[in-house]
């Protein structure tokens, strides 16, 4: 969450930035409670959907009234993605989630090409056209040996 919040400062002013920062932080509360469902945990949409609003709303019953019911309309409005804003934080999402695999990558000296093959097509706006793009050549660089200060690439970002 932290790395999209920063993220999300980058964003030009065509976007509510601090609605969009205030979002990201929200988007994942409900994983406090009930923990990072994923495809693998064979649990549907709509029974994932479901554990989430409960647990978003257990959350939001802990903290003042209005800060409460600020988190669960931003959680909501990144659930239904018909924003601007909350169409913006699930690119900032699934951009997070490739830039980690990179990290864990590099780190562990492991191959988690699945993460960027089931992202390949997942981004439609910028600025995450061209991020994607970039770490997309940065991993290519690496996994084939070449360091990037001997390769010529844009560097519209440091990721």
């Amino acid at each position: 969450m932290y790395r999209m919040a920063v993220l999300a400062m980058l964003l030009d002013d065509s976007y509510d930035r601090a609605k969009c920062i205030r979002m990201t932080l929200v988007h994942d509360l409900g994983e406090a409670i009930i923990g990072d469902i994923t495809p693998h945990c064979g649990i549907s949409v709509i029974e994932k959907h479901r554990l989430e609003n409960e647990a978003m709303k257990k959350i939001t019953e802990m903290v003042p009234s209005s800060a409460g019911e600020d988190w669960y309309s931003l959680w909501q409005e990144y659930e239904n993605n018909e924003t601007k804003e909350a169409k913006i934080v699930k690119h900032l999402d699934k951009f997070d989630m490739i830039v980690q695999a990179f990290h864990y990558e590099q780190k562990y000296d492991i191959d988690l090409e699945e993460f960027f093959t089931t992202t390949e097509d997942s981004f439609t706006l910028e600025p995450f056209i061209s991020w994607n793009k970039e770490l997309r050549m940065k991993r290519s660089l690496k996994k084939n040996g070449i360091h990037e200060n001997n390769a010529i690439y844009s560097k519209n970002v440091s990721l």
